[in-house]
């Protein structure tokens, strides 16, 4: 009991100095990062207006603007007005948008309802590869609920989801982690 109560305390923090110097060491050598990975070898990127395949208006310039926005913010690449000084093209189009009514009042008005916008997004090289020309487009979609008697409106809940899609393509922007063989 006596030799308990005068036991050190020095050690027990060394051993936790230790165990963090060995975590760090351990983890220093994996390979991880915290920026995100993207690919050094392209500098500037070209997107030019989506296109639009729905009766809805202004969708598409609404992605585009927004897609251009999120590229300037979160990446290290720079837009380029003119597609000749590009090193990529990211082109895509608004195939779908939906407004559906999820709940209705009493007085079957609407109460609560979904904004769903579903584009098809390519991104290439200036001039494309082989494989990206037979590549078919990435297909993103994104769906929000909103409610008109607090204020939200149609236009609204399209913004937010545009908003959403365009981070999604940003982040379509980064590189895998992993490489096509990895996949065989």
């Amino acid at each position: 009991m006596t030799g308990n109560r005068h036991r050190p305390i020095v050690p027990a923090a060394s051993r936790r100095r230790a165990l963090i110097a060995l975590a760090a060491l351990a983890t220093s050598g994996c390979g991880y990062s915290f920026r995100a990975p993207y690919d050094k070898s392209v500098q500037t990127v070209y997107v030019p207006m989506f296109k639009s395949q729905t009766f809805t208006r202004d969708v598409e310039k609404m992605l585009t603007e927004l897609v251009q926005k999120e590229i300037g913010r979160r990446t290290p690449y720079r837009l380029v007005d003119d597609v000749e000084n590009a090193d990529t093209i990211l082109s895509g189009s608004v195939n779908f948008v939906d407004k559906n009514i999820l709940v209705e009042n009493p007085f079957n008005l609407p109460r609560q309802l979904t904004r769903t916008i579903n584009a098809s997004v390519n991104w290439v090289h200036n001039p494309p590869t082989e494989a990206e020309k037979k590549r078919e487009p990435t297909i993103i979609s994104e769906t929000l609920n909103f409610v008109p008697e607090v204020g939200e409106t149609a236009v609204t809940a399209s913004y937010a989801v545009c908003q959403r899609l365009a981070a999604q393509i940003v982040d379509m922007m980064e590189q895998p982690w992993y490489t096509e063989e990895d996949l065989k």
